[in-house]
């Protein structure tokens, strides 16, 4: 039994290190991708803009409740370790009541995370359902440009060559001839920019259907799962508190060192996490082109402002 235990208490800890790493990652991915479709506009698709103006919609509506009980959560892991880090085993046993209270205090914020991730989890499975409708109907589009500029090309190739003939022939090579070079040219250029525009709309709409979302859902997938720790921690120490058997001293005293063991690394993790806030916080605020503009940065003042500078 207290092997199976430590196993449980092992598995806590590596699945909450991966998933905040997981977090860091994720939102950083987010918030670089949504800059980067801001940074010009689809102007020939209006389904692609109006996917990415909803799905920035959608994303910020989870960010204001998710991101401020994110950086709660990992400020909460943080203090958690502290007391393993800086506690010797006399001390920390000591202080068993303290930490078991404020075991209850974290698994507290861990049931409004995960109420939080399941409404936030309906809108962005919508968002997502839509983005590859749009999605399919960019690659059917890309088809159409693509036939469309083989046509160009094709209606370019024969029109040089009429010019070509047509230049030896007295009067009309004067006229015909530099027309049809022209509208030669005008062919290709149109076709050049068929397939600009072709690849430009399909990216955007991969970019929102296979990196956006799946980041923003990662980051709060990563969140409910790592504030399941606490879950487990709470009930653990409820096990410890006025225990005095031998085997309970045991489990007591391997369940101190595993948590002392992991808690830099799990600090150093939290600490990362916070640390790529401020340059979130830049992309998100660098979004322009839309009508939405002075709304958004009123909401970026909420998520993050007076926050960051208590993070550091």
């Amino acid at each position: 039994m207290a092997e199976f235990r430590m196993s449980v208490q092992k598995n806590a800890v590596a699945d909450l290190r991966h998933q905040i790493n997981e977090m860091t990652r994720s939102i950083q991915t987010f918030s670089n991708s949504m800059k980067n479709l801001y940074s010009h506009d689809n102007n020939e698709s209006f389904k692609v803009n109006k996917l990415r103006d909803e799905t920035r919609e959608d994303a910020m509506v989870c960010l204001k409740d998710i991101l401020p009980l994110s950086t709660m959560f990992v400020s909460s892991v943080t203090d958690y370790f502290d007391y393993y880090e800086t506690l010797e085993y006399k001390q920390w046993r000591q202080l068993i009541p303290d930490i078991l209270e404020k075991a209850r205090g974290y698994r507290q914020l861990s049931e409004k995370i995960r109420q939080k991730y399941e409404e936030s989890s309906v809108r962005l499975k919508a968002r997502q359902d839509k983005a590859r409708q749009i999605q399919a109907e960019m690659t059917d589009l890309k088809e159409d440009y693509e036939r469309r500029r083989r046509e160009l090309q094709n209606t370019a190739s024969a029109k040089r060559g009429w010019a070509i003939g047509l230049a030896i022939v007295p009067i009309v090579n004067l006229v015909a001839t530099p027309a049809l070079l022209s509208s030669a040219e005008n062919d290709d250029d149109e076709a050049r920019w068929n397939g600009t525009q072709e690849d430009k709309m399909e990216r955007a709409a991969i970019k929102i259907g296979q990196t956006l979302l799946p980041a923003l859902e990662a980051f709060i997938n990563g969140l409910a799962r790592a504030s399941g720790f606490f879950s487990v921690t709470e009930q653990e120490i409820i096990k410890f508190q006025g225990k005095a058997e031998k085997g309970m001293k045991e489990q007591k005293f391997l369940h101190y060192k595993l948590m002392k063991t992991e808690a830099q690394e799990i600090k150093s993790l939290c600490q990362g996490f916070k640390e790529v806030l401020p340059k979130v916080k830049d992309d998100l605020s660098a979004l322009k082109g839309n009508a939405q503009a002075d709304r958004l940065k009123a909401l970026l003042k909420i998520l993050f402002g007076g926050r960051l500078d208590s993070l550091q």
